[in-house]
This record gives structure tokens, sequence and C-alpha cells, in this order.
């Protein structure tokens, strides 16, 4: 008997319906999120594929329930109130891909709990209190992604994740783990993302990552790691991205580093004092670095970023840096973002960076001095940076500024030293030229020798008048009469300034008074003077 045409809308209606509480988009999804639903629905389509069941008040899995939809595929239960999975739970979810447990309040996963789920390939187990079991991931060798965060892990068995063969991601953030065993990775060849952030780690000890080949993204953020070990790094040669921020580092020692394909290192919020030469050798690949809001940070050395030659984006705001030294960068890296915001610089070396290829520069809140050496680098930066100082150009904004005048703006001082200088050689020159106080003495000596020395090649003989006011008196006498050619530079006494008054002849009444001439007075023999006249030579000299 053929069925009315209603009928059969009526029936494909029913038959296609949705539950009350749930929406299905396509048959084989139903989205039945917040509807204060406390167990799994059993009057959708058997055919689904999808089910979201999330935000609920449910309480407890059946597996009786669930095996009304064999063809599942995602299963989502996050933020309900389940406490307690039976080992058989899923044994009836043979295609299942997805399922998210996160957000509930279990404690506890059974052994083996997974092991029917051949296909899984992501696992998320966050925000909960579980405790692991060593087989607890048993049988899933397909699954990609495990999440573990937040819950409160403190230990983790060493071969509770050997199963996990195939894993290529591993969230383990938010726990209290204290540290991580390169035991408990060994297996975990494949793995390319592994989350450690918000533990308890101390340390990166030697060979902690040894089994990880194909790692690319290592997030140990938000711990308390104060020292990286040599070799700690090592075997991440493919290892991209790598992010220590909000940690103890003090320091980075050498050979910390020996990652050729690291792109981004994040050590932003550390305990950094200075950054010592060769910080970041060994990153040949590195495009960006962030080192901001290190607080203590306030120097960096000579050659610290050694071979960045692929470095674009820099980031030290928001630290107490002072100093930087014009070799930093080592060799000069094509910056276009450079971040050097909230610190205490005053000066930038004109040769440090190439300053006009940084598109993106900010320079706000610091102590710049605009000096000429600082304006000779025509920074532009994004932001509103101003000058501190000197006074007259207080509260400049720092793009506004050209470079100096001839000089860099010393042509005044150049020229106020020129003119010193030639002071000073003007006075030397005066100082030079002005005669000493013996030089006449000096020349009248000269002048007395050479007369002397005349009348002793002419072979002339004199006799003095022991009488005469010219005539030496008993004290000069002791010297020789004349001097040689050769002690004309010689110094002597210079002689009376007066000479001294002659004495007064009395001539008599009844003609002249016959007076003898003036004889030489007589000279020892033993002289060794040879201008001296003989003793026995005294010949009478004419009266002038």
């Amino acid at each position: 008997m053929r069925l009315p045409l209603i009928t059969l809308l009526l029936l494909c209606q029913q038959l296609f319906a949705c539950q009350s509480g749930c929406k299905c988009p396509t048959r084989t999804t139903a989205v039945c999120k917040g509807s204060s639903l406390r167990s799994i629905p059993i009057l959708l389509d058997p055919r689904t594929t999808i089910l979201d069941l999330s935000n609920n008040r449910i309480s407890r899995l059946s597996a009786d329930e669930l095996s009304l939809y064999p063809n599942l595929e995602q299963l989502i239960l996050k933020n309900n109130s389940i406490t307690h999975l039976s080992a058989d739970v899923f044994s009836t979810l043979p295609h299942l891909r997805v399922l998210d447990l996160s957000s509930n309040s279990l404690l506890s996963l059974p052994n083996e709990v997974f092991s029917k789920l051949k296909n899984l390939k992501t696992l998320i187990i966050s925000s909960n209190d579980v405790q692991l079991g060593p087989e607890c991931f048993s049988g899933l060798s397909q699954l990609h992604t495990l999440s573990l965060a937040d819950n409160r892990l403190s230990f983790l068995p060493p071969s509770v994740l050997k199963p996990l063969s195939g894993l290529k991601s591993l969230d383990l953030s938010a726990n209290k783990l204290l540290s991580m065993p390169a035991s408990v990775l060994s297996n975990l060849g494949g793995i390319e993302t592994l989350k450690l952030k918000q533990n308890l780690l101390s340390s990166l000890e030697t060979g902690m990552f040894v089994a990880q080949k194909e790692l690319k993204l290592l997030d140990i953020s938000e711990n308390l790691i104060g020292d990286i070990e040599e070799g700690a790094l090592y075997g991440l040669e493919k290892l991209e991205t790598l992010n220590l921020t909000n940690n103890q580092l003090v320091r980075l020692p050498g050979n910390t580093w020996s990652l050729p394909s690291l792109k981004c290192l994040d050590l932003s919020s550390n305990l950094f004092v200075s950054l010592e030469t060769a910080s970041f050798d060994g990153l040949p690949s590195l495009q960006y670095l962030n080192i901001s809001h290190s607080r203590n940070l306030k120097t960096i050395q000579m050659a610290s970023f050694v071979q960045l030659s692929s470095l674009h984006w820099l980031s030290v705001s928001s630290s107490a840096l002072t100093y930087i030294h014009p070799s930093a960068f080592n060799q000069i890296p094509p910056l276009s973002h450079l971040d050097l915001s909230n610190n205490e610089l005053r000066y930038l070396a004109p040769g440090m960076l190439q300053w006009q290829n940084i598109r993106n520069l900010y320079l706000a809140n610091n102590d710049w001095q605009c000096s000429c050496d600082l304006r000779v680098s025509n920074l532009k930066p994004r932001d509103d940076a101003k000058c501190a100082g000197p006074e007259n150009l207080a509260g400049a904004p720092l793009n506004e500024l050209n470079s100096c005048t001839i000089l860099g703006g010393l042509l005044i001082p150049f020229l106020l030293v020129i003119f010193i200088l030639l002071l000073a050689l003007v006075i030397l020159a005066l100082a030079c030229k002005r005669p000493s106080k013996g030089s006449s003495s000096s020349k009248n000596r000269a002048f007395y020798n050479d007369q002397l020395i005349a009348a002793l090649n002419s072979h002339k003989e004199y006799s003095f008048d022991r009488h005469s006011p010219y005539t030496m008196s008993s004290e000069d006498s002791r010297d020789s009469a004349y001097e040689s050619p050769t002690s004309a530079l010689m110094p002597r006494r210079p002689p009376p300034s007066c000479p001294p008054p002659p004495r007064l002849l009395t001539l008599p009444r009844d003609g002249p008074m016959h007076v003898p001439p003036p004889m030489v007075p007589t000279l020892l023999r033993n002289s060794n003077d040879p201008y001296l006249i003989p003793k026995s030579s005294q010949v009478p000299i004419s009266r002038l």
C-alpha cells in the first residue's frame, strides 16, 4: 500500500531531526554545546561523525551510549564534569581521530584505556588533575598530538611516552615538572613541537634533547632556568623557534648555541646584566631576536651579536641599557626593525648599524644627548623620541634634527685653538730676541781681547805705569796680564765701571819736574801663558 506523500515527508523529517538542544548543520554533524546535558544524547543520526558536547554537565561516559555512533571521528567533551573513565569506554569507536577531554575533573587514566583507538591522531587531556599510569597510552602508535597541559604533573613515569612513536606535538605546559630526563623523551625521535612552559625546570642538562632530531619548536618559557649546560641543545639541528622568556638566566655561556636552523629566539624577561662577546655565536639563520624587559641589562659588549648575518628583527626595549659598544654588531646585520625604547641610553655610534635601512626604529624614553656625534647618524625613529640635552635642544624630536655644520659644530673651538697657538708662537719669538743680561760685558771683553791679540800680532810690547789709573790692582795681578786668543769667551771679572781718580802731581816752581816713565810689572817666569811678557823686558811706554 502506497503511503501518501505527506506521510513520507513527515517520516523523513523525523528521521533526520536533531535531538532537542542540538544543532545539526549536516546529517553527520551534531553540535550540542551549552545545552546543560547530563548524558550523551541518544536520538541523533547514527551516521554522525562529528559530535560536539562541550560546555555541558556530563559526569559519566558509557560505552553503550557511545556505541550508538560507531562512525564518530571527532568527539569533543570539553568543559564537562567527567571524573572517571572505564577501561573499555572507547572500545566501540574504531574510527575516532580527535578526542578532547580537556577541562574536566579526571583524576587518573586506566591502563590501555585508549588501546582500541588505532586511528586516533589528537588527544587533549589538558586542565584536569590526572595522574598518568605507565601504560595509559598503550596502543596509540598513530597519535600525532598529545596535550597534557595544566594537570599538576610533578613526575612522568620513564616509559609513559614510549608507545607514542609517531608523536609530532607534545604539550606539557603549566605543570609542576622539576626535570625532564632524556630517557622520558628518548622514543620521541619524530617530535616537531615540544612545550614545557610554566613548569619548575631549573636547568637544561647536557644531552637533554639528544634524540629530538626533527624538533622545530621548543618552548621552555616561564620556568626557573638559571643555567644552560654545555651541549644541552646539542642535536637540535632543525630547531627553528626557541622560547626561553621569563626565566632566571644571568649570562649566556660560550658554546650555548649550535642551532644552524634557528630563526626565532625569545630571551625576554630574564636577568641578564651584560651581553658578552659572542653571546649569540652559532646562529647563522637567526631572523628574530627578543631580549626586551631584561630589567638588569646595562651593557652590550663588543661583538655580542657576532655573525648574525640574517637578523631582521631585534628588540632590547624596557631594559636598563646605558651603553652599546660601537662594534657590538659584527658583521652588521640587515636589520629592518630595532626597538631600543624605554632604556637609559644617551648615545649611539654612527657606524654601529646601517641606520638608513632600519624602517621601524623605536627610541622613545631614553636620555638622548643630541650632540653632533649622535646627529650625524640622521636617526629617523617612528615614535616620539626626544632629546634630553644639551639645553638648547632639550625636548626636540630626534626625527627633526639635521646633521651639524662644518667640522661637526666645532668651527669656533677650532679657530680659538689656532689663535692660541699663533699667540704662543709670537710670544716665544719675542722671548728669543731679548738680549741676555751679560751680553754687553761679554761684548766688551771680546773687544778688549781682540785689541790685545792684534797688538801681540804686531809684535808691540807694552808696559804699564804702576801708578797709572789703568794699572791692575794687586788682586788682578794674580791673573795673567793678557788673555790667550782661546780665552775670549771665558768668563772673567768685568772692568771697573769707573776708573779711580788720578793722583795730582806737584810741579816745582823753578822748572818742570822729571817724572820717570811707568814700568811694566814684573811677571813670574814659571807662568804657562805664552802671551805674557818676560820679566827682563821692561820697556818704557810713552804717555798719551
